[in-house]
Parts: structure tokens; sequence; C-alpha cells
């Protein structure tokens, strides 16, 4: 139980020494154990799977001929909202990037920091559920 113990442990660090998360989740963790032991959970997998659904609609719009700039920035925005809600850095950063993108219509751009944002959230969502998955463990154990 110890080592299980250890092993969540590094990988919340892990998190904030590879910049994929700021503190804000874990505040959330520690008030959990007040309150509802689900909300962590819960939150997690709502910001995973409504932010999972508004990359497919931005890949959608971005094949809209002609793009509507103003579409792609507000759904730009929902994800970064969402995401600094959550902490989660790299994705902020690259949807900062695809609004400024947005603004000046450089779709080509605009699609390469998105192919960014795609590959950040992917090891993002990854590593959530790991660190879920462990959590749960301890949780059983």
């Amino acid at each position: 139980m110890e080592a299980l113990r250890q092993q969540i442990s590094a990988m919340r660090q892990s998190f904030f020494d590879e910049d994929i998360l700021d503190t804000h989740i874990f505040q959330l963790e520690q008030v959990e154990h007040i309150s509802d032991p689900s909300l962590f959970e819960d939150f997690v997998n709502v910001y995973l799977r409504d932010s999972t659904k508004t990359l497919a609609i931005i890949e959608e719009e971005m094949t809209n001929n002609p793009v509507n700039y103003m579409d792609l920035d507000k759904y730009f925005h929902q994800l970064k909202s969402s995401s600094n809600c959550i902490g989660a850095n790299k994705v902020v950063n690259e949807a900062k990037k695809a609004i400024e993108l947005c603004k000046e219509e450089n779709l080509e751009a605009a699609k390469a920091s998105f192919e960014k944002m795609k590959v950040e959230h992917t090891t993002l969502k990854t590593k959530l559920q790991a660190y879920l998955e462990l959590v749960a463990q301890l949780g059983s154990a």
C-alpha cells in the first residue's frame, strides 16, 4: 500500500515537472476528501469527455470551406477555458496560439497548432486516466 502511495505521489509530481498540469486540479482532490469522494474523478472525467468532443468539433470546423473563423475562435476559447479550470497548461497554451492564428485567419498555422494541441490533450488524457486508476486501486485496498 505504501508503494502505491509513493507511485501516486511520483505521478502527481510528474504532472508538475512536465508542466502538463498545475496545482488547480490537485487542490480539488484535497477538497474531495472532505465532501464527495468521487468529486475529483467526476471532474476529470467530465473535462476529458467534453474536451474530446470540442476537439472533434474544431477538427470538423477546420475542414469547412470557407472556414468560419468566428466559430473556430469560439470553440478554441471554450477549450482554453475548460482546460484552464483543470490546469492543463500545454493545452491552454496551444489554444491561446490557435486563437491568435484564427484572428489572423492563418488556417495552416492554426491547423499545426491544433495538431500539437491534440497531442498534448492525448498525453494529458492518458496520464490522467492512469492516475485515476492508481487512486482507485488505493481506494479499494
